[in-house]
């Protein structure tokens, strides 16, 4: 029997895991082939990041080894399948996965690979273990990349329409990597279906060439009965567009089901519909009464109608993005608006005037604001493209949030930022991260949110302005506690532009794991929240708030903040703000009544900096857990009645 070895490795976070699905679909449908069973023993599927002499050791005689890759650990897969050929010279390499490039560069590169695959791998990775034993010939199989004696050939990507694969979960794949460790909280995937519509040149699904297929309702069913029997905590769905079909509501029941009868899965994670429907909020309801919501997407990338057609897509209109925001706030579900930067037409104006437009229509929940990450296999990736609009990037380390770095691991991975464009140079690059930093942190995460509610709601003051000038005033005085985080930021995008830092960076004082800057800059003002409250008071003097609300405003808005040491919080004013920005925040209309408010509950205080970092910014961010704006809606209704 020949020995096959699957290497499909992601980096740990503490005590949670992958199940390594790629590897397990893949393996499933070709043992599937009684051929392929007869002749070869799946011996191991590598789903961590190990130590590679420790991983050498395990691998014993292989004929074939095959690697998923994508850009978490494409270094640390060459590095292995390096030290494999060099010990068994005669066993066969492949590699596959979204970030082998198209064609057959990777071999030139590298002589220890020996076949890539490229495209959907189920079929071409069964019919090239056939033909490793005669029954079929390389090089009649599409989508591969082989080496010939008229040198490197690459065949044309095959067109897949085939759904119906056996399931790796079903089949027993996992059930070792389960049963071996114990001590693992496992994050499960499934895909309820495959391809997606939409052909945005950012994303390395855009140049899948497959129409959108179906799994069998009797697969995605059984595959959520095996999570809720092997206590998997987290669930995911593969899916581009989870919610583009009605039967996605009916594969919701079975999972929140699973999560009643047994406690898991904990969580359920997703890519929503990007043209969300009434499918997606009925979903979002489902899963928000359950308490497995983490989020739903209302995804947009960008604002500008030079940015969409230049990356081909398209966004729902903004009347039914407001219409959705107004039934998720009423409805209390936490929803999250995902832009990316540095897409090609992007400008700073744009994307100051992009997040302006956002926050009038009522995200005050959460902005999620991402780098455009360059990826061989876009639309993006492909030579003419960069050509055409000026695409230049920053070759950086791994951007890594929330991870804390094992001191063994010596592979580095590598991430390309765009970070120059036709529209928008490295400047104007550093400039818009900067602004997307103050809104992420001083409005979503709340520390400034509600002075900037009440200036827009009166009739003040914009977003657009309240934040640009808060920005100006950061910068223009790096004596603060603000301008000193951001003063750091800026020299962090500096080391950004010449490739020697990454877009996260780590301070003790709240752990050894490396922080988003938005999130760092959060923690570095709440750290000194009392000298950054005296600081800012200035500032926020400028617009003119009379002097009665003003001093109340400023007293609600630094109490309303959660801080690590709080501890039986008690907010009490002259005026009912509570009401007044719970209105607001759910999208209705608001007036500010002068009444008497006390209330108070219990909280107690986080027993560390690291955890209070861990469960507010990190793990609360999504549902707006950085203020205590809800909980005192609760408490004061609970008060009145």
């Amino acid at each position: 029997m020949k020995e096959l070895y699957f290497f499909q490795v992601n980096y740990p976070y503490g005590k949670s895991a992958h199940i390594p699905y790629t590897a397990g679909q893949l393996s499933a449908y070709a043992f599937d082939d009684k051929d392929v069973s007869d002749n070869y023993v799946l011996r191991k599927i590598f789903f961590l990041r190990e130590e590679t002499d420790k991983v050498l050791a395990q691998i014993s005689n292989p004929s074939v080894v095959a690697f998923s890759t994508y850009i978490w650990n494409f270094n640390y897969n060459k590095t292995m399948a390096a030290l494999i050929k060099e010990k068994y010279p005669e066993c066969v390499i492949i590699f596959g996965g979204h970030h082998v490039s198209p064609g057959g560069r990777l071999l030139e590169e590298c002589p220890h690979i020996d076949y890539l695959l490229h495209g959907e791998g189920e079929i071409i990775f069964r019919r090239l273990l056939r033909s490793l034993i005669g029954l079929e010939k390389a090089g009649d199989i599409p989508g591969i990349s082989m080496r010939t004696a008229d040198g490197i050939i690459t065949n044309p990507e095959m067109i897949s329409s085939e759904c119906d694969f056996p399931s790796p979960y079903l089949k027993g794949y996992f059930d070792d990597i389960i049963r071996e460790n114990p001590d693992k909280d496992f994050m499960a995937l499934i895909e309820t279906s495959r391809g997606c519509p939409n052909s945005c040149a950012y994303c390395d699904w855009s140049n899948m060439k497959s129409k959108i297929r179906k799994f069998p309702l009797e697969r995605i069913y059984g595959e959520i009965e095996w999570v809720m029997k092997n206590k998997v905590y987290g669930l995911g769905s593969a899916d581009s567009n989870f919610g583009m079909f009605k039967r996605d509501e009916e594969i919701t029941d079975k999972i929140v089901e699973a999560k009643k009868k047994s406690g898991f899965p904990i969580g359920f994670q997703t890519s929503y519909a990007k043209n969300s429907s009434r499918t997606v909020f009925n979903i979002g309801m489902k899963l928000e009464k359950s308490g497995m919501n983490k989020g739903i997407t209302l995804s947009f990338q960008s604002m500008s109608k030079e940015v969409l057609k230049n990356i081909g897509r398209e966004n729902i209109s903004i009347e039914y993005y407001s219409e959705l925001m107004r039934l998720y706030n009423e409805a209390g579900v936490a929803t999250y608006t995902e832009l990316i930067l540095g897409l090609p037409g992007e400008t700073y104006e744009s994307i100051v005037n992009g997040i302006d437009e956002l926050l009038n229509l009522g995200q005050h929940n959460s902005i999620y604001i991402h780098n455009c990450e360059w990826l061989p296999c876009s639309i993006m990736g492909q030579k003419d493209y960069v050509e055409r609009y000026g695409i230049k990037t920053s070759h950086i380390p791994l951007n890594q949030p929330h991870r804390e770095p094992d001191e063994w691991d010596d592979i580095p991975e590598w991430s390309q930022v765009v970070t120059s464009t036709y529209s928008m140079d490295e400047e104007e690059w550093k400039k818009m991260n900067l602004f997307s930093y103050v809104v992420q942190a001083y409005h979503h995460m709340g520390l400034l949110q509600f002075f900037a509610l009440y200036l827009y709601s009166e009739g003040i003051c914009s977003y657009k302005d309240f934040y640009t000038g808060l920005l100006d005033y950061f910068l223009e005085n790096p004596e603060t506690v603000a301008g000193k985080a951001f003063g750091r930021i800026r020299g962090f995008l500096d080391d950004v532009l010449e490739e020697k830092g990454t877009l996260s960076c780590c301070d003790e004082r709240f752990g050894k794991v490396q922080w988003p800057f938005e999130e760092y800059a959060y923690l570095c003002t709440v750290y000194e929240s009392d000298t950054f409250y005296n600081e800012i008071e200035g500032f926020l003097r400028r617009f003119g708030i009379s002097e009665e609300i003003f001093g109340e405003l400023l007293s609600f808005q630094r109490n309303i903040v959660k801080k690590p040491d709080d501890e039986n919080i008690k907010i009490v004013s002259g005026y009912d703000f509570i009401e007044y920005f719970n209105s607001i925040l759910d999208g209705k209309e608001a007036l500010l009544t002068k009444k008497n408010v006390d209330v108070q509950f219990s909280v107690r205080p986080f027993e560390s900096w690291e955890m209070y970092a861990k469960k507010v910014v990190w793990y609360g961010r999504k549902d707006s857990s950085c203020t205590y704006i809800r909980q005192a809606q609760l408490k004061g209704r609970k008060n009145n009645d």
